[in-house]
């Protein structure tokens, strides 16, 4: 039985972190394993030690984007007072994600978008991303006893997704905030 040690964690830790930069910045086809190592500063046995492809590298660089955004969704949702409030702060969060001078679009759709086939892991990994926000407006609607949560979940959710690429697309924040009017609109309907 191999027990991990620190420096175990550690070099993988790193190459996750470096993997995810690069994977973000430039797409998940444009970067090769060598420009990994080289930036990681870790030995090629060292990356195969902990991935056994660069594939599984993806898969880890997806699983770590989806829990940091899962417990910042979390963490906006726990603060805001009312369901309006929650479904709004939302959107917020997604304009200060934005305004991030890296900030190229939703990790998870540009995954879906670099590994089309909706078969291939990160694909998966995306939309069940996906259906994960989708649950969390729905579980507001829900509670808030708004008609129809599912389908205003759904709404909702296709406002995210498209402020999402209509803010890299145009490099601001606006249409997070037309989104977030519009979302504002569907609540406003939904007594």
């Amino acid at each position: 039985m191999h027990i991990s040690s620190k420096k175990d964690s550690t070099a993988r830790a790193r190459l996750v972190a470096v993997a995810s930069e690069l994977f973000y910045r430039k797409g998940i086809p444009n970067v090769g394993i060598n420009e990994i190592i080289e930036a990681s500063d870790i030995a090629r046995m060292t990356l195969y030690n902990h991935f056994a492809s660069k594939d599984e590298l993806v898969i880890a660089v997806m699983k770590q984007r989806g829990e940091e955004r899962q417990k910042a969704i979390v963490t906006v949702l726990a603060r805001a007072r009312t369901p309006r409030a929650q479904v709004l702060a939302v959107f917020d969060y997604l304009a200060a994600v934005a305004r991030e001078q890296d900030f190229r679009g939703c990790v998870f759709i540009n995954a879906t978008v670099e590994r089309a086939h909706p078969g291939d892991r990160a694909h998966l990994l995306a939309a069940r991303h996906k259906t994960w926000i989708a649950a969390q407006f729905e579980t507001i609607a829900r509670q808030a006893h708004w008609p129809r949560p599912a389908l205003l979940a759904e709404q909702l959710l296709v406002l995210w997704d498209g402020a999402a690429v209509g803010a890299y697309m145009q490099q601001s924040s606006r249409p997070v905030a037309a989104a977030k009017a519009a979302a504002k609109t569907l609540l406003a309907a939904a007594p």
